[in-house]
């Protein structure tokens, strides 16, 4: 595999272009210095150096799982069929060959999520051994396998993000194309809302078939945004876990300039994704919103937090106007809930007892990844009850390590870095971890393709956020010494 800065073939093109060549009358006394070509030539060996790395491989696999409907997969492959999937084994193969080769070596200082990566997938593996030890149906069989698959991948997309993106303009430009597939994402919800034209409906691409039918209904006399997820309670999940590095990127000042099409630029996505989010008429999508806010305002200077309230409130007053009923009807979910005439919650709480029994035969492990299917046993709406179905007690510790890990790797780079715009990145990474952590008490968080190929994906990203803040520290102090 050639390395993340090396071009097809593994050569090494940090060595000077031939345009970069002087000849006779080039240069001092020359008589033709040419600085205008030398700059030419500097910025086209830049773009040759950055034209394949970790973060243009990532990028694709973004493009992938966030813009292809998450329902479309190649036939007779199931959840293994999606482009995402596959792209992304392509991707582990691509990573494993750099190593093997040793083109890749990756640096310990982004080492932790990759450690709480094996403790998950240790977890995993060690589960899908038991599946062999008791009585399974071929459905169930099948389902770990598919399990134990995406959970390669899973180890595949943290270990091409946190080795292989070494440098902060890398992982600026992933997060950037990020919030731009995310505000796609939450723009089409928005339309979606208004006009109950789902585009989805009408893509067809050929070679892929629908392997899940869209969950997206009505509620309330809303009908709920969904885009291009497989439901209204991952839509909600996605942008919620998009929205902090919005928020970033927003209030950059490196990013600022005069004039409205640079406000919309940096405002837009902040407001579609904020304004998309009741749209799924879903307690998920404003306990995530919630934790989001939490998290970061906080950490914002006076300047910021006033006006954030303000917009806070205008926000909320334009979407009772726009939409009226809609704030009620979300309301109405928060209260009943704290009530006993919600369906919803009743649910939740009869699955606790009605898993109880399969958390008894296999508590430390689980009865195997995947097996806990909801066509043969039930719904959970729970992700760390549906763990500890599936993969028992060390699974359950094994997620909420990888959260913590998370959480860990924003808050400690954070510490690190000086630069305000890279201190407010940490605090965007420790949100979107909180909100992971907060939401999975809601539904099943992981099981979701978009969902769970994302947060690993920024799981990956912010153990390279972590080891270039180390990295940078060292550096300093050596500097200063």
């Amino acid at each position: 595999m050639p390395h993340p800065r090396s071009g097809p073939g593994g050569r090494d093109t940090e060595s000077r272009p031939p345009e970069d060549r002087t000849g006779p009358g080039s240069g001092p006394g020359g008589g033709s210095s040419r600085p205008g070509l030398r700059l030419k030539a500097e910025k086209n060996r830049r773009a040759k150096a950055a034209r394949w790395d970790a973060t243009a491989a990532l990028s694709i696999y973004a493009f992938l799982i966030m813009l292809m409907p998450a329902t479309e997969t190649v036939a007779n492959l199931g959840a293994l069929g999606s482009p995402a999937t596959m792209y992304s084994v392509l991707a582990l193969l691509w990573f494993l060959a750099g190593r093997m080769t040793g083109h890749l070596r990756l640096d310990p200082a982004s080492g932790s999520v990759r450690k709480a990566m094996c403790v998950l997938m240790a977890v995993i593996a060690i589960s899908y051994v038991g599946v062999s030890g008791r009585v399974a149906s071929g459905a169930e069989i099948q389902a770990a396998d598919r399990a134990l698959i995406i959970a390669l991948v899973w180890c595949g997309l943290v270990a091409v993000a946190s080795g292989g993106i070494t440098e902060r303009s890398r992982l600026d430009v992933l997060l950037r194309r990020l919030v731009l597939f995310g505000t796609v994402v939450a723009a089409m919800g928005v339309v979606e809302f208004f006009t109950g034209f789902r585009l989805t409906e009408h893509i067809v691409l050929p070679g892929l078939q629908t392997n899940i039918m869209p969950g997206a209904g009505a509620r309330g006399g809303h009908l709920r945004a969904q885009g291009t997820t497989t439901q209204p309670l991952e839509f909600g999940a996605v942008i919620a876990v998009h929205l902090p590095f919005a928020l970033q990127q927003a209030g950059d000042p490196a990013r600022r300039a005069p004039g409205w099409r640079n406000t919309v630029r940096r405002q837009g996505p902040v407001w579609i994704m904020i304004v998309s989010l009741p749209m799924t008429v879903s307690r998920t999508a404003i306990i995530g919103l919630v934790v989001t806010m939490a998290m970061l305002l906080p950490s914002w200077p006076k300047e910021r937090r006033r006006p954030a309230y303000v917009m806070a409130l205008l926000g909320a007053a334009g979407i009772r106007v726009l939409v009226p009923g809609l704030m009620g009807t979300i309301l109405v979910l928060f209260s009943s809930a704290s009530g006993n005439n919600d369906n919803s919650t009743q649910a939740r709480t009869k699955d606790y007892a009605g898993v109880a029994p399969y958390i008894k035969e296999r508590p430390w492990f689980g009865r195997g990844p995947a097996t806990f299917i909801p066509a043969l046993y039930r719904y959970t709406d729970n992700y760390y009850l549906l763990a500890l179905v599936e993969i028992g007690v060390a699974g359950v510790a094994a997620v909420l390590i990888i959260y913590l890990t998370g959480i860990r790797a924003g808050r400690l780079g954070r510490r690190l870095s000086v630069d305000p715009a890279q201190r407010d990145l940490g605090q965007c990474f420790a949100a979107a971890f909180a909100v992971m952590l907060v939401i999975s008490a809601t539904f099943d968080t992981l099981s979701f393709p978009m969902l769970s190929g994302l947060f690993f994906l920024l799981l990956g990203c912010s153990g390279a956020y972590l080891g270039i803040a180390r990295t940078e520290a060292a550096e300093r102090s050596g500097g200063g010494s």
